[in-house]
């Protein structure tokens, strides 16, 4: 069966930079294991809806991956002009944000079905069975709406063993065209799933992933990063590893990969997310051995009392050992932060800026919290009447508010104008780190030779940081 696989990203901004859909590729892969024959549809770059019109009307299936809240009304504008176009083609919605919300995005959306955690399985399944002909009610993970609601079947068993399944379908992506529109590093995951229980992502990890977390080995991510290395013509690629917490691998897992490079001949240049209390010296040492040269931490909060809210398990002192570590190292470090917590104050705020002038942050991102269905954290705010009455999917979005200084939560102690003010001062903070500390300067001036664009991007940055515009 031609299966249409269709990633919504229609006339969006995204302020974290560009990223290849990797859930739909997997889906792609397994589709074509299956016997079955996918096509990507990526509205990213289209300029109109009908833009991809002639790739509807031959599809016996089509999926529309809703990777977040955020996109759920693209979602469903797609999802309305492909019924006009392809009216025959069943629709299933899949992703995220359907494995969080399947009823809000059956209703919002208008689709067929819904599928809920990870749907490679079943969405081989589904496609054998429309082209079969037969009743699909019975393929686990899949939902739907009838008179009485919602019925949604029991989940399949989650894949144990993650090596087992097809690396991404790379080859559907135009990468050239995402280069041209600022893309620079490939995306991959080594980890499915998360076992902390910070209420601004539980319950959503476990609803997509089923619970605690599951590896790939360094042998398979080895396999994956040579395939992408032949794709783009043998070239060392740079590397975001998605995954929520990547150093949860023990270190003989990254000693593993950097003698895996060696082998291969390559030498990626990648980065990574991570959490105070997951790294160690040696850790750190082996992970820039293997190419690591930055890691993104998810600090949050400088105030210990804001941290045991969101329920983050770490401390101010664990972040400061590690930020130690990785400047003796030579790795940047990054601060995630999030701020304009309803229960914050102005001298949580102030604990944060100071915090932050003992750990030294080669890098600071500044959040504003935002409170997404299926968080305990938007549980919280609804049931204690902090949630603004306008949820709109942009409200949804961090990296959004973030740019416009907004959060989709009332702030009883602070106004939203505070909470900028105070991102404005961290930021400027950060300006004066980047242009004040040898090793940015001197990563700045190589990279200014190398990539005079990107690096030109990044000095721009750096002075709106300066002046207090917002980012």
């Amino acid at each position: 069966m031609k299966v249409g696989l269709i990633y919504p990203r229609y006339n969006w901004v995204e302020y974290n930079g560009l990223y290849e859909p990797l859930g739909v590729l997997y889906l792609a892969s397994a589709l074509r294991e299956a016997g079955h024959e996918p096509d990507f549809l990526d509205y990213t770059f289209c300029d109109e809806l009908g833009d991809l019109d002639r790739s509807l009307t031959d599809k016996g299936l089509l999926g529309i991956a809703v990777s977040s809240a955020a996109l759920l009304d693209k979602a469903a504008d797609v999802c309305a002009h492909i019924r006009s176009v392809a009216p025959d083609a069943p629709v299933v919605m899949g992703g995220a944000f359907p494995s969080i919300e399947p009823e809000m995005v059956l209703r919002r959306t208008g689709a067929d079905y819904v599928l809920v955690g990870e749907a490679e399985g079943s969405m081989c399944d589904l496609a054998d069975v429309l082209q079969r002909g037969e009743d699909p009610a019975g393929i686990p993970n899949l939902g739907w709406l009838s008179e009485d609601g919602i019925h949604l079947n029991a989940r399949r068993p989650v894949v144990a063993d993650l090596d087992e399944i097809a690396h991404p379908a790379r080859d559907m992506i135009d990468y050239d065209r995402y280069e041209a529109s600022g893309f620079f590093e490939y995306s991959m995951v080594t980890t499915r799933g998360c076992p902390f229980k910070c209420i601004y992502c539980k319950p959503c990890t476990d609803r997509v992933f089923g619970g605690d977390i599951r590896y790939r080995s360094a042998a398979d991510v080895l396999a994956e990063i040579r395939g992408l290395a032949e794709l783009r013509d043998n070239v060392s690629p740079r590397i975001f590893f998605q995954d929520d917490t990547i150093t949860m691998h023990p270190t003989s897992w990254f000693e593993e990969l950097r003698d895996g490079f060696r082998e291969l001949g390559l030498s990626p240049v990648w980065h990574c997310n991570s959490r105070v209390d997951t790294v160690t010296e040696d850790k750190i040492g082996m992970m820039a051995e293997s190419g690591c040269h930055c890691i993104s931490f998810g600090v949050e909060s400088g105030s210990q009392r804001i941290l045991d809210f969101y329920r983050k398990g770490t401390t101010i002192r664990q972040a400061e050992q590690a930020f130690d570590w990785c400047h003796s190292l030579g790795v940047e470090a990054t601060a995630n932060l999030m701020i304009g917590f309803p229960l914050e104050t102005n001298e949580d705020l102030q604990a944060t800026y100071d915090h932050l002038k003992r750990i030294r942050p080669d890098d600071i991102i500044v959040y504003f919290s935002t409170a997404i269905p299926g968080q305990y954290m938007y549980d919280w705010a609804r049931e204690n009447g902090y949630l603004k009455e306008d949820q709109t999917g942009e409200l949804m979005d961090p990296t959004n508010n973030r740019a416009r200084e907004v959060t989709n939560m009332r702030l009883p102690y602070m106004t939203e104008g505070d909470v900028a003010n105070w991102k404005h001062r961290i930021e400027r903070y950060r300006s004066f780190r980047k242009m004040t500390d040898f090793h940015n300067i001197h990563e700045w001036a190589l990279e200014l030779v190398r990539h005079p664009g990107r690096a030109a991007r990044k000095a721009g940055k750096v002075l709106k940081g300066l002046s207090g515009r917002p980012d």
